[in-house]
């Protein structure tokens, strides 16, 4: 017996369509199938509680990175075991495990032999992908709030709607001790590589290394950043001299600027990061 999440904001939308299908290749396939469908994002966690004390050992998460952060309070450190078919707005989260696209692929890699991911931790709060805030931050709540075009492409469209909004925020980092200050556009705490969907910002950030890789861009103006940001998406502004990259397992951020992770609301002022080796059993993963 399956469980399949299903994210409460979509679904009536792809995310609903999605998991009817998935349903069906489940079916097709002898294998009953419970839906977990929250009615909003706060029932999310309890609900995966919930199926966990009832016996659950695998559950297909049918969203993006959005429901899965909702739900790993609930997953983190549990064994439970995660299948993925993505269905959200960025999907940095399973771009970066090679999770298929596909749905019918999605379905068998999310059935297949689990790996240990690891995930970031501050306080009782969980993490996927990436930590991020300043300008970055920015795209993500313009995002959030628009309605169309539908995808990946909204933050497109939210990047070039915030190009006019440039400020750089005060920034402290001390990264296993080593303390940095400066004035930052954007930063960026990666346990994976991708965020914004499919911005490779943090290049060298593997799920499974028991490291995070934080990335920052200095003060530049919209006209500096523009031929920059598509160097993000393969990776190579890195290479940039405005762009610092620094390794580590543990980063604590001081910042008035809002945190943002995967694509979600993450608080604001001082924190503390940990990366937790193998908190998150997921299957099909083929990085």
């Amino acid at each position: 017996m399956a469980h399949m999440l299903v994210n409460p904001a979509a679904r009536k939308g792809k995310g609903g369509g999605t998991a009817d299908t998935v349903e069906q290749l489940l079916q097709n396939q002898s294998r009953g199938v419970t839906r977990i469908e929250p009615e909003s994002a706060n029932d999310v966690a309890e609900q995966v509680q919930a199926a966990h004390k009832q016996g659950m050992e695998r559950l297909i998460i049918v969203g993006g990175d959005g429901i899965i952060h909702l739900a790993l309070p609930a997953l983190a450190q549990t064994g439970i075991e995660v299948g993925i078919v993505p269905s959200g707005t960025g999907n940095d989260f399973s771009r970066a495990l090679g999770i298929p696209t596909n749905t019918k692929k999605a379905v068998e890699a999310a059935l297949g032999d689990c790996s240990p991911i690891d995930l970031l931790r501050s306080g009782d709060r969980w993490a996927a992908s990436v930590v991020t805030g300043g300008w970055s931050g920015d795209v993500n709540e313009r995002a959030a709030k628009i309605r169309f075009p539908k995808g990946q492409h909204r933050y497109t469209v939210a990047t070039l709607l915030e190009l006019g909004g440039l400020a750089p925020t005060p920034l402290r980092l001390e990264i296993d001790g080593q303390t940095h200050e400066m004035e930052a556009t954007l930063f960026a705490v990666g346990n994976t590589a991708y965020f914004g969907g499919g911005m490779k910002v943090c290049p060298a950030a593997l799920p499974d290394d028991g490291l995070l890789e934080v990335a920052v861009l200095a003060p530049v103006s919209g006209r500096q950043l523009v031929p920059i940001i598509p160097k993000i998406f393969p990776g190579k502004h890195v290479n940039h001299p405005k762009v610092s990259v620094w390794r580590g397992s543990s980063v604590k951020l001081s910042t008035p600027a809002p945190l943002w992770a995967d694509g979600e609301k993450f608080g604001i002022g001082d924190t503390e990061l940990t990366v937790v080796p193998g908190a998150l059993q997921v299957a099909g993963v083929s990085t």
